[in-house]
């Protein structure tokens, strides 16, 4: 039997680098956290620093937890995270302060992906010999048991739970650490299978297919209206008492600009 190895990445590095980053500047907001909103976070930045002159530096491959931490040392303004806060987290004095929501898909390399039911999908997670309508093998990509995306696929498919503990004790499947690697991993696996969010896929111009699902496929116009309904949750949080540059991004968020620049990401703003 084949030991599983993990996809490698960037993240610890990263979380190493942080202790070495110089202090900030006023007119420079410092933000990192969960991976699919790398891209994302960096979309908002350029009409945010045009709007007011903040410039906005992304550290990527934190993690939502690595953001977290980092933003309740002070070393981030901002954390975007995949997950909500946890009681501990908040009893170490940080706030979420906006939430915003984009598609979760499944995502492939497949050249022309049928669209699936959310039984299909489930058996393409459980079964050990799933097969995409031209015969090749669907090849799974799973991610570490603490990354959120297991909840969401869990929250939104009946039955993904256990396919996904399944899925786990087959040791020939990889495990991509953070969600570039998850969408690396897809593209480089013919016939792959990943879950991950329409705003990662689009703004990082991922040579994937997006499956539709019910026979609803995944834009910002049929998610705005509800038709497709596959959801996942941003937390954007920061300290209870934020510096002006946190309150000002927020704030971009809720704006006109902000909501525009969203959409064009593939994003919608989300309830806190």
């Amino acid at each position: 039997m084949r030991n599983r190895l993990p996809i490698l990445s960037a993240g610890l590095a990263a979380l190493l680098a942080l202790s070495a980053l110089p202090a900030r500047a006023a007119d420079v907001l410092r933000v990192g956290g969960t991976g699919g909103a790398t891209a994302l976070l960096a979309h908002l930045g350029k009409p945010f620093t045009r709007q007011t002159g903040i410039v906005v530096e992304v550290i990527p491959s934190l993690g939502s937890g690595g953001g977290i931490a980092a933003t309740a040392d002070g070393v981030l303004d901002l954390a975007v995270s995949g997950r909500p806060l946890s009681a501990a987290e908040k009893a170490r004095g940080l706030v979420q302060a906006a939430a915003v929501r984009t598609p979760y898909v499944l995502a492939t390399s497949h050249r022309a992906p049928p669209a699936m039911t959310e039984s299909e999908v489930v058996g393409a997670y459980a079964s050990e010999t799933a097969s995409w309508p031209d015969g090749s093998p669907i090849k799974l990509v799973l991610r570490p048991r603490a990354e959120s995306d297991n909840q969401v696929l869990a929250a939104l498919f009946p039955g993904m739970g256990a396919a996904l503990d399944g899925a786990r004790r087959r040791p020939e499947l990889p495990v991509a650490a953070t969600d570039q690697d998850n969408a690396d991993a897809a593209e480089g696996l013919r016939g792959s299978l990943i879950g991950t969010t329409y705003t990662q896929v689009v703004m990082e111009e991922r040579n994937l297919r997006m499956i539709a699902i019910g026979g609803v496929a995944p834009s910002i116009e049929s998610f705005e209206s509800g038709a497709y309904r596959h959801t996942k949750v941003f937390h954007v949080i920061h300290a209870q008492r934020p510096g002006g540059v946190a309150e000002r991004f927020v704030r971009f968020l809720r704006s006109e600009e902000g909501v525009r620049a969203l959409r064009e990401a593939g994003c919608l703003p989300a309830a806190d």
